[in-house]
Formats: structure tokens, sequence, C-alpha cells
């Protein structure tokens, strides 16, 4: 099959962590390396940005990465012009695809105006939801609902994560459930195995005689590190936020991350919880099988792609008890989860949990075991599966 990927919002290639990089990336990534080793083409198409290098990119055997140029005023009007500029690109160089898949909702946008003038199916994943943030995490953002809400009804196949995200589909968007296809995202058990901690920790120069707190994702309100700081107060702690452009003077005025900067300055933890910006992928194993517990304080969470990374390297976890979550932790055995939005069930428990060496290594072996259900080579043939369902 021919597959186009179409990724508007975020380069998959941009760095972790920075802008609007995240667990999309390692999605879209992924899925499209084991398409490709199916023997399926897949074509990557993302906006021009100031990273990149080439305008098409050889990425691995049957996979190209395409920018293309989207102008505007707004996302909105831009991603309609990525749709436009990709229909030209697809005539101009007389390609034909079998389906067009989208990530998130701009790029469904743009996968709407695609599909109108070029004849193939669009299925899209949304991996955010507007309704769910709203309820989550108080962010009200009425154009994105309603046009979520429009692409609900024109795309013809939507991919959920979750049996969660498929009930949350139909329930605040009236979707059909005979469109929703379960697809759960897999990881990468080459790259993410355990390490010993000990190796780890010299390797990334980190001290071995130090209780260890990791963070890993971007720095964005849902995220709840302020949560995360709030309940470390009181701790002998080191904790590692992983994620953004620490050598961007922008990052630094980014109204959360000088919220955070303030929150740590006013509870004088400067020395205790540091940005380290965002990491290589190829270096996350390390910094898993480093830390002594892997937090994961988000107020929503889709899925959870960093829990099911860091259960993969056998990590003790402790997260909210929100979204897609739940599906990855059995709580008290794979991890344990605290109140969302409760920053002394937290610190609570993340103080019964690191006096405790054997529940903690416990979990991260247990943790392991579960993560090896999730593969992408498995949720590859069942994503083709539901390709040709819709291509006939």
């Amino acid at each position: 099959m021919q597959i186009a990927f179409l990724s508007y919002w975020s380069c998959p290639r941009t760095p972790l962590g920075i802008l609007s990089s995240g667990g999309m990336n390692v999605y879209i990534l992924n899925l499209a390396s084991e398409l490709a080793k199916l023997g399926h083409r897949i074509d990557i198409f993302t906006r021009e940005h100031s990273r990149q290098k080439n305008n098409i990119v050889n990425i691995g055997r049957y996979v190209r990465l395409i920018h293309l140029k989207a102008t505007g005023d707004d996302n909105y009007q831009k991603s309609l012009e990525f749709g436009r500029n990709l229909i030209g690109f697809i005539k101009n160089n007389s390609l034909k695809y079998d389906i067009f898949h989208s990530h998130y909702y701009y790029s469904a946008l743009s996968g709407i105006e695609v599909v109108k003038h070029v004849k193939a199916p669009l299925a899209v994943t949304f991996h955010t939801l507007g309704e769910m943030k709203k309820i989550y995490a108080g962010t009200i953002d009425k154009p994105r609902i309603e046009a979520e809400r429009g692409i609900v009804g024109d795309a013809d196949a939507l991919i959920a994560s979750t049996e969660l995200e498929k009930d949350e589909l139909i329930r605040y968007y009236q979707a059909n459930p005979e469109k929703i296809h379960v697809v759960i995202p897999g990881v990468d058990h080459r790259l993410f195995r355990p390490k010993s901690m000990t190796l780890s920790r010299r390797k990334l120069n980190l001290p071995q005689n130090k209780k260890i707190i990791l963070f890993v994702g971007r720095i964005d309100p849902v995220k709840g590190i302020s949560l995360l700081i709030e309940a470390v107060g009181g701790m002998q702690v080191e904790v590692l936020l992983i994620g953004g452009d620490i050598k961007s003077r922008s990052f630094w005025q980014h109204p959360e991350v000088k919220r955070i900067k303030d929150n740590i300055e006013s509870k004088k933890l400067e020395g205790r919880i540091k940005f380290l910006g965002s990491k290589a992928h190829r270096l996350l194993p390390w910094f898993y099988s480093a830390a002594d517990l892997v937090v994961l304080p988000s107020v929503y969470e889709s899925f959870g792609l960093v829990i099911l990374e860091a259960m993969a390297c056998a990590a003790p976890i402790i997260a909210s008890r929100s979204g897609g979550l739940k599906y990855l932790i059995e709580d008290g055995k794979t991890g344990v989860f605290f109140e969302s939005g409760n920053s002394a069930d937290l610190a609570e428990k993340l103080k019964k949990l690191l006096l405790s060496e054997k529940q903690l290594v416990q979990m991260g072996t247990r943790a392991y075991w579960e993560s090896q259900k999730y593969c992408w080579d498995k949720q590859a043939v069942k994503m083709v599966e539901v390709y040709r369902k819709l291509s006939g």
C-alpha cells in the first residue's frame, strides 16, 4: 500500500519536548517504520520549519519525510493551505495513495481538504481531544472543539488508542461507533529495555547516592509539573525535568516555564529541580534506568507513551489517575496512581515508595513484563487491517 501520513502540527524529527513535539512524534515514526517493514510505502507530510535541511528526506527504507509550505494568519488557515499544497505536490509528482492518515486535528483539517480532490479514504488519530482538555485541564478552546466535531463527521475512520478514547468520541462528539477502530500504541523494545542503575548514572554523570525523580514530556500546564514541585517541597530528592529547548531564550520566556521557575525559586529548590532540556530518544532508556521513580503528574493523558517507555525499561512509576493511563498501569502492581491534581497525595505516595526499595524493584519488574504486550509490530498489523477495510 501507498500511505500518506499528515503531521501538520509537528515535524516528527523535531527533538522531543521542544514546542509541540511529544509522544505523537514517537507514535508517527514508530508506526511508519513498522508499516515499512511490512512492505508498505509511507510519505510523512509536515510543515517547513527552521530545523530542516532538505524538503524531502529519506528516513528509512520505504519512508520519506516531506516538508510543505503553510502560510496564513492562524493555524486554521495554514492547515488548509498545507492541504492545498499537498494536493499540488501529489498532482505534480503523479502520486497515488491508498489511504491518508491524519494525526491531530489540524492535520485532519488538511486531510479533509485533500480528499475533496484526491480520491482516497481518510483516517484520523486525534491523540488529544479538546473536550477532554476542557474537562480535565480547564482549557476551553471552542473553535478546536467545533473543528473536531466536523472532523468526526467527515473522516472515514477514527483511530482511538484506548477503549476510553472510543467512549469519549461517542459520548462527547456523537461519533458513529462503527467508524472507530481501537489500535493501541506500542513501544520499541529494541531501544527501550532495562539497564543497570549504577551504569546509567555513571554514563549520565548523575550522583549515585541521591534519590532521583524523573519527568519526561513537554513543558505544558496539562503535564502538571507545578504539582510535582509542590509535592517534593520538603523531600531530599533530585528532580530531573526532560523537555524543552533550554538553549533558546524563548523557552525561558514561555509563561509556563516562568511559572514553574518562580515556583521553584519561591520554595528554594533551585539546586534540586533541574531543567535538562530535550534529550535524544536513544538516551531516554538510560534516564529511565537511572531514576528511582518516573513521575507523570499530568491532569490529562490520552494514552501516555512516556509511561510505556519507562515500563519497558523496568522503571518504577507513579502517575495521576487520568485518561488512558489506567489502561497501562495496574495500581500497586506495575505502578502507583495518585489522585489527579492532589499534591498532598502525590507527596505521601512518593515518600512511601522511596523508602521501599523492594517494592520499587518488584513494580519495575512487573511493569517490564506488562510492557511486552505492547509491540509496534503487532499494532502495525492491526492498523493495516483498518487501512485495507477502508480502501476496499
